[in-house]
């Protein structure tokens, strides 16, 4: 609906603007508003029986999301002392209910239990905005039995249901973790529930989350022009300062890569790179695939504890991110190159998983919406298999990726060494008419001196031979670098006229066929320059 809105400010301004009633969709109608009935229906009694329903619905949601709450709490809690007992006691130990009970006491508060109000404090803003307005009755709290003492009752509750874990600590052990792998299923379909009836919850508008806002409106007038170019200025100062203080916090760095007055853009065709947009732009991307510590770490977690790596996801919704999907894939690069191919097969596996929630979130970076794609991502594993059968196939097919491609590094890297190896520097010269010698520099001069106390023992004796094959055997037992070295003392002090050093044969012939026609070109210039007209 559109409608001529009249903000009087002085002068009287006429604006034109579409008034948006979509902010109103989500208000719940519980109160006397402009009911169509049926003739035969009583409006009023139609109406307080909509109040009713809707009054009646929206306590049954807070019931079960309350309900939902202390469960999680409370299983998060007895997860935590259950691993804690597992760590701390042998399976002999466990069969002592007085040791079990006082290694629960030390470690954590005896009277500890489900505290609403002290559940909103410990997390403070990090709790959804859905769960912030509960209201539990004092009579709920206190009926909550302490954590340390449903431990007691578990432990009482499994040696009732089984006689043999009474006396055998490993069957104890084994019925404990039973016990827990129930209570991270229910955990995972708990979450997802809850998470469905928030949702619920928010997207109408009750008047508990009514408050009183701004009682006045005005508009700002026009703005002179001077005004508004030192308001841009201003702008473009703030925003440069910004990039500033953000390059600051970097522990390198960059330069300078201002373009100078007069300089053409780049295209796309014709972009223009210098050398330091180069590193930058290198810079930049090893900066984007940086491992970061809670991925390196979420990598070691064992691929077949998807309990574990979901927890863990939750509390790192940061890492849930393609890119860094793509830095942990690097480090299963590096152990299959190490020859640990085990350890490559757990990091892509992990790796996949950060892939997939980062999926499943899209654009939405928000830590509710990661938190909604983890939860999705491992209940779907549970209950889906065609979901965990394209997962898996994913994984195969990553893993022999990365074996292969590995096999051919690998490769890559050993012709390297073996050209490295080959490569050596040998005294020929260009022309097969020139011959060249080895000279012994005259005693008392500078270069005698130079070839005395510089070359080594070696090539001093190769030298003395004055034979060119016997310097060549010398250089043939050094790498190519350090030759180039012992080359730059024989210009120094001149024992070989050196025309050209070659690092292989291959380049010794094209040098030689190039400089065999240049001689053929020069001869027949000379040759037409003796024509006279």
């Amino acid at each position: 609906m559109n409608a001529n809105l009249i903000i009087n400010t002085g002068t009287t301004r006429t604006i034109n603007m579409p008034i948006d009633y979509s902010k109103w969709d989500k208000i719940e109608i519980s109160d006397d508003s402009d009911v169509e009935v049926h003739p035969n229906v009583d409006k009023k009694s139609f109406i307080r029986w909509k109040q009713r329903d809707i009054h009646e619905k929206r306590m049954q949601r807070n019931i079960e999301i309350k309900s939902i709450l202390v469960q999680l709490t409370m299983y998060a809690k007895l997860n935590e002392r259950v691993d804690y007992l597992l760590g701390s006691l042998s399976p002999e130990q466990l069969l002592n209910s007085e040791l079990v009970l006082s290694t629960l006491n030390a470690e954590f508060d005896p009277n500890e239990k489900f505290d609403y109000e002290k559940l909103v404090a410990s997390k403070g803003d990090t709790l959804r905005k859905g769960l912030q307005d509960l209201k539990f009755d004092k009579e709920e709290i206190e009926n909550t039995p302490p954590y340390n003492e449903m431990i007691e009752d578990l432990f009482i509750q499994i040696k009732d249901d089984h006689a043999d874990a009474k006396t055998n600590g490993e069957r104890l052990v084994d019925y404990l973790k039973e016990h827990r792998a129930k209570i991270d299923d229910v955990l995972s379909k708990q979450t997802v529930k809850l998470d469905d009836l928030l949702n619920q919850k928010a997207q109408l508008i009750v008047s508990d989350d009514l408050h009183t806002g701004f009682d006045r409106s005005f508009m700002n007038k026009d703005k002179p022009e001077e005004e508004k170019e030192k308001d841009k200025s201003n702008e473009e100062e703030n925003k440069n300062k910004t990039i500033e203080n953000q390059g600051k916090k970097k522990a390198t760095t960059k330069p300078s890569t201002t373009r100078p007055a007069g300089t053409p853009k780049g295209t796309i065709n014709n972009p223009l790179v210098t050398q330091s947009d180069g590193e930058e732009i290198e810079k930049a991307l090893l900066d984007a695939l940086e491992l970061m510590p809670e991925t390196d770490k979420f990598g070691t977690i064992d691929s077949k504890n998807l309990a574990k790596s979901a927890d863990y996801l939750i509390k790192h919704t940061n890492i849930c991110t393609e890119k860094q999907k793509d830095a942990l894939i690097m480090l299963a690069f590096d152990a299959q190159l190490d020859g640990d191919t085990n350890k490559a097969k757990q990091i892509v596996h992990q790796s996949l998983l950060l892939q997939y929630v980062a999926q499943i979130k899209g654009n939405n970076s928000s830590r509710d919406d990661t938190i909604r794609a983890i939860k999705l991502l491992f209940t779907k594993f549970q209950n889906d298999e065609k979901v965990k059968g394209f997962f898996n196939e994913e994984y195969a097919n990553t893993v022999n990726h990365i074996i292969e491609r590995c096999k051919v590094i690998e490769q890559e890297q050993t012709n390297n060494a073996n050209n490295d190896e080959e490569a050596l520097i040998q005294l020929r010269a260009l022309d097969e008419n020139t011959t060249l010698t080895v000279n012994i520099p005259e005693e008392g001069t500078k270069e005698y001196e130079v070839f005395s106390s510089k070359l080594p023992a070696e090539f001093q004796s190769a030298i003395r031979t004055q034979s060119l094959d016997e310097v060549n055997k010398e250089f043939a037992k050094l790498k190519v670098k350090d030759a180039e070295k012992i080359l730059e003392i024989f210009n120094e002090c001149g024992v070989i006229g050196i025309n050209g050093y070659l690092e292989d044969e291959k380049e010794f012939e094209e040098l030689k066929k190039e400089f065999n026609e240049q001689e053929h070109e020069s001869q027949e210039q000379v040759n037409s320059n003796d024509i006279v007209d």
